[in-house]
């Protein structure tokens, strides 16, 4: 149930003032520091950028909820919720205007990726990179957006400086 009791469809932006949306990022570390990454597939917005599974809560989830279920949604996968870490929760405004509130969830976990089954709307290739390696796509513009936190993340959950 939503806080304020009124549910805001996606693609709508007539939120009140303290209105947000909330959206929900999930890493997956896995114990040797490799992480989860997935191409948005062709004809979506940002086709053929690089992110991190995520995606908009529906009406009556919590955080961790929504972000178990894009994960299962878009890879095919089954997180453990007990390895999720709630990392970090910052507001958002899209240049559409739209609000969100943003949290982003580390999860580490051993996933073989040879499992995740990708959705085929969503993701059109899923891989797995060193925290070496993601730094350097992210500063080279491989990913559909800035992470300004990704620095932060990684030298805390990989030691990466």
């Amino acid at each position: 149930m939503p806080i304020n009791g009124r549910i805001a469809y996606r693609g709508r932006h007539d939120l009140g003032a303290h209105e947000y949306h909330l959206v929900v990022y999930a890493w997956i570390i896995s114990d040797d520091n490799r992480i989860i990454l997935s191409k948005r597939q062709k004809g979506k917005s940002f086709s053929g950028l690089w992110e991190c599974t995520g995606g908009c809560a529906k009406a009556g989830e919590d955080s961790k909820s929504a972000v178990l279920r894009e994960v299962s949604e878009e890879l095919g996968i089954t997180l453990d919720p007990v390895s999720g870490e709630l990392y970090r929760r910052y507001k958002r405004r899209y240049p559409v205007g739209a609000k969100a509130i943003c949290d982003v969830w580390i999860f580490r976990q051993n996933i073989d990726i040879s499992l995740i089954v990708p959705q085929k709307e969503e993701v059109s290739e899923v891989r797995t990179v060193s925290a070496e390696e993601l730094l350097s796509m992210h500063k080279n513009g491989a990913f559909k957006k800035r992470y300004l936190y990704v620095e932060d993340m990684l030298e805390k959950f990989c030691g990466v400086t």
